[in-house]
Order: structure tokens, then C-alpha cells, then sequence
């Protein structure tokens, strides 16, 4: 079903990329979030962030998520996507408003998008 690696800062984990399995990311998201003492609403953002990239449906048949802890935050790459999926205009203004920072970057025929939210409540927000 999944793999987990986890290290004293970054978590990674691969599943199946169907519907069913994307509580999966969710619960490892949940967990690194607590550790890192991200604050509800917070997590909350950054979850929805995630099922909001989940649905626009990787590129093949996994999806690896590695969740890292920083010294502000906790930066997320989630991965198995086509380029420019993210870069959608319905997709980037969801999830601009939802995390501090969105990255899409090419991994060799796909992308990985990195979304970054800080322990601190956004300005504006």
C-alpha cells in the first residue's frame, strides 16, 4: 500500500494515487504538522492545499509526499504530477491563498510542487 521513510526532520511517504488512498497523506501531514507544532488553523490550510493539488489527478500511479520541518515552518513536496498542472489559474489562486509559497518544479518527466507555511499566521490571512 504506502511506503514511510521519516528521519528527526523530513517525513516521506508514496501511495497509490486513487481517491481512497489520499487519507493516507492526510494522516502523515497531520502528524508531521503536530510534531512541528504548526497551529490548527494552519494545518487546516495546508490540507487543503493538498487534497486541492490530489485533485487535479498525478500524472501516474503514485504520489510521494515529503513533509520537512524548518526552522519556521514545515515545506511539503508533493509529487507525480504533469508540468504545469499547478501552475493552472484556478489551482495557483486556491492555493496562493492557502500556504506562504508555491514552487513547481520538473522531476525528470514530471513535476513536484512544494508548498511552504510558516508557524506564524499569514499577513493578510
Amino acid at each position: 500500500m504506502s511506503r514511510t521513510e521519516t528521519s528527526a526532520d523530513r517525513t516521506t511517504v508514496e501511495f497509490p494515487a486513487s481517491a481512497g488512498y489520499r487519507s493516507v497523506g492526510r494522516l502523515v501531514l497531520g502528524g508531521v504538522a503536530a510534531r512541528v507544532e504548526l497551529p490548527i488553523d494552519r494545518v487546516d490550510d495546508l490540507l487543503l492545499a493538498v487534497d486541492s493539488l490530489l485533485l487535479q489527478q498525478p500524472a501516474g500511479d503514485t504520489v510521494r509526499l515529503e513533509a520537512e520541518a524548518t526552522a519556521t515552518g514545515l515545506r511539503v513536496r508533493v509529487g507525480g504530477f504533469k508540468p504545469g498542472q499547478a501552475d493552472e489559474p484556478g489551482v495557483r489562486r486556491v492555493l496562493a491563498r492557502l500556504v506562504d509559497e508555491v514552487r513547481e518544479e520538473r522531476d525528470g518527466d514530471g513535476a513536484v510542487v512544494e508548498l511552504v507555511v510558516s508557524t506564524t499566521k499569514r499577513a493578510g490571512a
